[in-house]
Parts: C-alpha cells; sequence; structure tokens
C-alpha cells in the first residue's frame, strides 16, 4: 500500500513537470523573438540615422558650393555693370573725338583756302601787284616793313595750316585709341557674358541639386521616424513578454514549491533555476535611440573684405617693381590670344601678369579676379611701377608716367595685343595689387 502511494506520487511530478515545461518556455521563446526584433529594429534606425547625416551634409557642400557659385555671380555682376559704365562713358569719348576731328578738318580747310585765296591776291595777279605795293613805299623803312608784313602773312598761314594738320591727326589719333579702347571693352563683355551664363547654368544646377537633397532627407526622416516608431513598439512588447514571463515563472516555481511541500522540502523545484531569465526589464532599450538635431544648419559668415591700405612711404625694394615694369614692356607688340600663356606667341591680360612675375619667382594667380584680391592693397595715388591695376574682367601692370602695359585685345598691334595704354585710368579702376 505504502509503494503504491509512492509510485502515485512520482507520476504526479512527473507528469506536473511536463504541465509546466511548456507553459514556462512558451514566454521565454517570445522574449528571444522579440529581442531579436528589437536588435534588427535597433540595425534600422541607426542606418536611417545615419543616411539622414550623410545626405544632410550632402545637402551643406551643395548649399556651400552653391554660396560660392553665387558669390562669384554677384561679383561677375558688378563687373559687368561697371564695363557697361565704362562702355558708355568710352562711347561718349568717341562721340566728342569725331565731333573734334570733324572741326578739326573743317578748321584745316577753311585756313588751307584762306591761304589759297591770299596766294592768288599776292602772286597770281602778277608781279605788277607785288612791285606796286613795294613802290608804294614812302621810305625804306615802309618798304622793309611792306615786305615783312608779306612775309608775315604767308608765314602765319603756312604756321596755322601746319597747326590744323596737327590737331586734326591728333584728334584722329585719339579717336583711334579710343576705338581700340572700345573693342577691348566689347571683347570683355562678351567673355563675361559667356561667364555669366555659365555660372548661372551651374547655380541652377546646384539648387535643382540641393532641391533634390530636401526631398530624399524628407524622405529619409520619414523612414527614420517610422523604424523608430517600430523599435519603440518592439521594446514596449519586449518590457511585456520579459513582464509576462517573470509572472509565469513565478508562478509556476509557487506551483511547484506548493505541490512539493506537502511531501517534501529537501530538494527545490527545477522550475526556480529557469526562472533567471530576466531579472530587470531592458529599460534602455525601450527608448529606441533619439535622432539627432539639426542644428548645424547654419552656415558661418565668411570674414569680410577688409584689406590693409599700403603705407605712403616707397617700399625698399620699389626697384624690384620698376624691374617688373620694364619685363613687361619687352613684350610689347606680340599677341593676345585669350587662354593663352605665351609671352611669345600668344597670351592673354591675367596670364601676361602672372608670367612678367613668374620671371622674378613671383606666384601670382591665374584669373584676373583672384588677382584682383591677392598681394598687398595699394591706393591709386600710391602706385608704383609693377603694381597690378585691376579693372572689370581685366588686368594690367603699371609702369609709371600714369600708363599701363597689358595684353589688351585680339586686334593686331597697335590697336590690339601686347601694348601700352595711357591713362591707367582709361575705365573704372577696381582696384591697386602689390606682389613684389
Amino acid at each position: 500500500m505504502k509503494k503504491r502511494w509512492l509510485q502515485a506520487l512520482i507520476t504526479c511530478v512527473v507528469v506536473s513537470t511536463f504541465i509546466a515545461t511548456p507553459v514556462m518556455a512558451a514566454p521565454q521563446d517570445e522574449v528571444s523573438a522579440t529581442k531579436e526584433k528589437v536588435n534588427a529594429s535597433k540595425e534600422k534606425v541607426n542606418a536611417s540615422e545615419e543616411k539622414v547625416d550623410s545626405l544632410e551634409q550632402q545637402k551643406k557642400q551643395a548649399e556651400a558650393q552653391a554660396s560660392s557659385v553665387n558669390k562669384e555671380l554677384v561679383a561677375l555682376l558688378v563687373d559687368i555693370d561697371a564695363l557697361k559704365q565704362d562702355m558708355e562713358t568710352q562711347q561718349g569719348r568717341i562721340t566728342q573725338a569725331e565731333t573734334d576731328l570733324e572741326k578739326a578738318k573743317a578748321d584745316e580747310e577753311k585756313q588751307y583756302e584762306d591761304m589759297k585765296l591770299r596766294i592768288k591776291y599776292m602772286y597770281e595777279e602778277g608781279d605788277t601787284t607785288f612791285f606796286e605795293t613795294i613802290a608804294d613805299s614812302k621810305s625804306y623803312a615802309d618798304l622793309v616793313n611792306r615786305a615783312e608784313y608779306v612775309q608775315n602773312v604767308h608765314d602765319y598761314d603756312r604756321h596755322m595750316l601746319d597747326e590744323y594738320v596737327k590737331t586734326k591727326n591728333e584728334v584722329k589719333d585719339l579717336k583711334t585709341e579710343l576705338e581700340s579702347q572700345q573693342a577691348e571693352m566689347q571683347d570683355m563683355a562678351k567673355e563675361m557674358d559667356s561667364q555669366k551664363t555659365n555660372l548661372e547654368g551651374t547655380l541652377t544646377r546646384m539648387r535643382s541639386q540641393i532641391a533634390d537633397f530636401d526631398s530624399q532627407l524628407e524622405q529619409a526622416k520619414e523612414e527614420a521616424a517610422e523604424q523608430l516608431a517600430e523599435l519603440t513598439r518592439q521594446s514596449e512588447a519586449l518590457a511585456q513578454a520579459e513582464e509576462t514571463a517573470k509572472k509565469e515563472a513565478e508562478a509556476s516555481a509557487a506551483e511547484s514549491s506548493g505541490g512539493s511541500s506537502s511531501g517534501s522540502s529537501n530538494k527545490p523545484s527545477q522550475g526556480d533555476s529557469s526562472s533567471g531569465s530576466s531579472g530587470k526589464p531592458s529599460q534602455g532599450e525601450s527608448s529606441g535611440g533619439s535622432s539627432k538635431p539639426s542644428g548645424d544648419s547654419s552656415s558661418s559668415k565668411p570674414d569680410s573684405d577688409k584689406e590693409e591700405e599700403s603705407k605712403p612711404s616707397a617700399p625698399s625694394n620699389a626697384s624690384r617693381g620698376q624691374q617688373i615694369a620694364n619685363k613687361g614692356l619687352q613684350y610689347v607688340g606680340n599677341k593676345y590670344v585669350f587662354g593663352g600663356n605665351s609671352l611669345t606667341n600668344g597670351i592673354d591680360c591675367s596670364g601676361f601678369v602672372q608670367q612678367i612675375h613668374k620671371q622674378f619667382g613671383i606666384s601670382v594667380p591665374r584669373s584676373s579676379s583672384a588677382q584682383r584680391t591677392g598681394g598687398k592693397a595699394v591706393k591709386y595715388s600710391e602706385m608704383l611701377p609693377g603694381d597690378v591695376v585691376c579693372y572689370s574682367g581685366h588686368v594690367g601692370i603699371y609702369i609709371g608716367n600714369n600708363t599701363i602695359v597689358h595684353a589688351s585685345n585680339s586686334a593686331p598691334y597697335p590697336k590690339g595685343g601686347i601694348k601700352t595704354t595711357s591713362p591707367a585710368n582709361y575705365k573704372t579702376v577696381l582696384a591697386v595689387r602689390r606682389y613684389w
């Protein structure tokens, strides 16, 4: 009877073990599965945040490039406006020169006609008139005076005719020089229009790229928000599963200890050893990570373009500047070629300035816009030979006596090519820079 009761007790314990084990195993499986989902969600959230960060960085770079191009475009537009004003002023000078030339021609023709009339009166009437004039003299002094008068009239006519011819030629040369400068400005205007078109195209593409980044960012942020919400749900589900597993483990342990205490308390229930799967809910995981604030959107402002002006006193190496000016004069008469770099076979204005300085071991930027901001700022009233005179889209080297040497335009010398031009401010001077 006692043996039969013992067998029944063992059977109950074994059956209760088989019944309790599935109840405990199910919550633990759910916890493991939920943890895997949480980890997967974390990886997706991290990937989404990295994608957002990457897109924001690319957008900032594109915005910085667009800002740089926009500044370059604004500077070019300022140059174009200055050049247009110079061209209007130059056209006024040409119009005035044409007027002066017509007047000089008219004065020359009038003087010539007047001189011919006097010659005709004095000589073409025959020798009688001349001798009668001499014969009518009342004294030797009167004779000399009359002869001198005739000679003076002739000399005056010849002198005035020479002066009018000289004036006409000077005005003609001035008109030719003004037209040459106008042609140079027109070439620069074409180059600037081309640069403007290119910069506007680049800026349009960059703005389109930035707009595309905005669209991608919006989509990436939406995906990141969805992933974060999913992570939050998974974390809450994990906490719930762990709490459920803990409660069922405690209940199973209580049931096991209650069943065994009626017979014996020598051994603890096996359910206690399996209930340690989760002592604490995962507090950190429920937050699911946080998206990064985009507080870096503001861009830093560039330093101001204030430039230190040179002191009135001449530098100790002023002779170096004169050497640069003299070197530039050695190439007068050579060709102008846009984009060229050869002082003998063809070069443009900024290339000319760069190559002349290069022969003295001085580094100068290649473009005229960069040359206008490099080196040291000098007042126009204090510039010395060797200084770089900067105009709208053009540069030259000052050689003294209010004159520059420069690669002017593509017309044959002396209208174009490498030549000297005076005055140095024949158009608006935007800056004077010193590199030596």
